[in-house]
């Protein structure tokens, strides 16, 4: 495997969410409970989960914190790749957690497998993937994803940013929420939908603490330009796919 060519940047662009962004700027007197609920129910047809599963979030930071807040106790450890995203060891930090680090190295391909994540495992509450991973665009397979849900103790959380998910055609983790209560999935709007001035991410949940939302969130961290930005967005299947 070769990670992809990373050196030619092209800068994200927004499609129709962008219009709808303009089109709705006369509601912003509203709360954007309406918008949220919508956005959450079209969110959950698209990935085949319920309503409850899909925890709006203020981007994908939002919903990192979300995610901390309910799983870690004070002093709780956590598992991150090095390098890799930053704001997972500053929102782990926020809910008071210790982070530790399992480094990704050239040699092996940069490889987030079963074996490095092993290696450094001891109990973390939350072992933290991301695939494609940034900065170097290697990717996890579905399996592997289990496998280390599989070897990791049951209350441990397996989370899998997927904020570059429409750069890959390997199938999403959601997958495996609807056997398993120890994986979660993180998303954005921000990459390929180009909305990331909007701040609209989610991340979706195992059914059975998808509840938790309600008492983790933030009323209205979403706002109702984000939300309805987003559902443009979903829509807009031919700026995705360009």
């Amino acid at each position: 495997m070769e990670p992809r060519d990373l050196s030619a940047h092209v800068a994200y662009q927004a499609g129709r969410g962008v219009e709808e962004v303009a089109r709705e700027l006369g509601t912003v007197h509203a709360y954007p409970k309406a918008a949220a609920t919508d956005l959450r129910e079209r969110l959950a047809e698209e990935w085949g989960v319920t309503p409850a599963q899909m925890w709006l979030g203020n981007g994908a930071d939002g919903a990192l914190d979300y995610l901390a807040r309910a799983m870690l106790r004070p002093g709780d450890h956590v598992l991150v790749p090095a390098p890799g995203f930053s704001y997972y060891e500053m929102s782990v930090r926020y809910h008071h957690g210790v982070v530790d680090e399992y480094p990704v190295h050239k040699s092996e391909e940069f490889a987030q497998g079963p074996g490095t994540v092993r290696s450094a495992y001891d109990g973390h509450r939350i072992v933290y993937l991301t695939s494609p991973h940034n900065p170097t665009g290697s990717e996890i397979p579905l399996s592997d994803v289990e496998t280390i849900a599989e070897e990791t103790d049951e209350e441990t959380l397996v989370l899998v940013d997927e904020a570059y998910g429409e750069y890959t055609d390997r199938p999403s983790a959601v997958g495996l929420l609807a056997d398993r209560e120890d994986v979660a999935v993180l998303r954005t709007f921000s990459k390929a939908y180009g909305l990331a001035g909007a701040r609209i991410g989610y991340a979706i949940v195992p059914e059975a603490w998808a509840d938790a939302y309600a008492r983790v969130n933030t009323p209205f961290a979403a706002s109702e330009l984000a939300c309805r930005a987003g559902l443009a967005a979903l829509d807009d299947r031919a700026h995705v796919e360009r």
